[in-house]
């Protein structure tokens, strides 16, 4: 399969396990505080919305993009234009942001496996890429939408006390943040990294020879990498323990 069809595969995995969970929510659950600043799980549901519209409209992303500079000119280009995404569905009920959310899921998919790749190159960030690469719409669309939504699922679990959604896609959007955080890490010298708990794996970042072997509860850490606090904190189980302060450190982009 493509990229875009993998990407697409995935997106029904995550979005349908999301309409679930947001299908199950009791009026009290709505108005829950979430780790996302000055957000409740309303909030998390009209953005999550929001990144539908964007994946299945360039046109659509790129107007929130410009709106967002805007109005909030001291945010990233993706927080702004979240906020954006949140406005654009104040007046939605609860009930209707489920009902359209389940309904775009066919789309989504559907526009992501058709992305145009003569607009994957389009540039909408500089450095917001790993590495401090320009953020292109391919990227954008095939990786960064769909890692948000299954990272806000942990969101929504927290918030709620519900469980959090699972799916299929997990070993494809773990295996692209850690892909993206070897990335990030660079070339120097690296570490081998044991995920551990419901999502678990041995990776490696940097270079070889490896400095440290690092264990982490891998639910924890891709928090720690997208910038949440997390519960846990990496540690090093042989070697350089200054590794595991490097990783805790290490962020990339949800």
């Amino acid at each position: 399969m493509t990229g875009r069809q993998v990407a697409a595969g995935g997106y029904t995995a995550v979005m349908t396990a999301m309409a679930d969970s947001l299908d199950g929510l009791s009026p009290a659950d709505w108005d829950a505080g979430t780790d996302c600043t000055g957000w409740t799980v309303r909030h998390l549901a009209a953005h999550l919305l929001g990144a539908q519209e964007d994946a299945k409209s360039v046109p659509v992303v790129l107007g929130r993009r410009r709106r967002g500079k805007r109005r909030y000119p001291a945010m990233t280009v993706l927080d702004a234009a979240n906020q954006v995404q949140v406005e654009d569905h104040a007046a939605l009920s609860t009930a209707e942001l489920c009902r359209r959310y389940r309904a775009n899921i066919p789309a989504v998919a559907q526009a992501v496996r058709r992305f145009p790749a003569a607009l994957a190159w389009v540039p909408v960030d500089k450095t917001m890429a790993p590495g401090a690469s320009p953020l292109r719409l391919g990227y954008l669309f095939n990786v960064i939408y769909l890692r948000d939504a299954w990272m806000h699922g942990i969101d929504l679990a927290r918030a709620t006390g519900l469980p959090r959604p699972v799916s299929a896609a997990e070993t494809l959007v773990v295996g692209q943040v850690m892909r993206d955080a070897g990335i990030q890490w660079g070339a120097e010298p690296g570490v081998e990294v044991e995920l551990t708990g419901v999502i678990s794996g041995l990776w490696q970042l940097g270079a070889t020879p490896v400095r440290a072997r690092l264990r982490a509860d891998g639910v924890e850490l891709c928090r720690s990498l997208s910038g949440r606090t997390p519960d846990t904190q990496p540690v090093a189980v042989s070697g350089d323990l200054d590794m595991a302060r490097k990783l805790a450190d290490l962020r990339v982009l949800f």
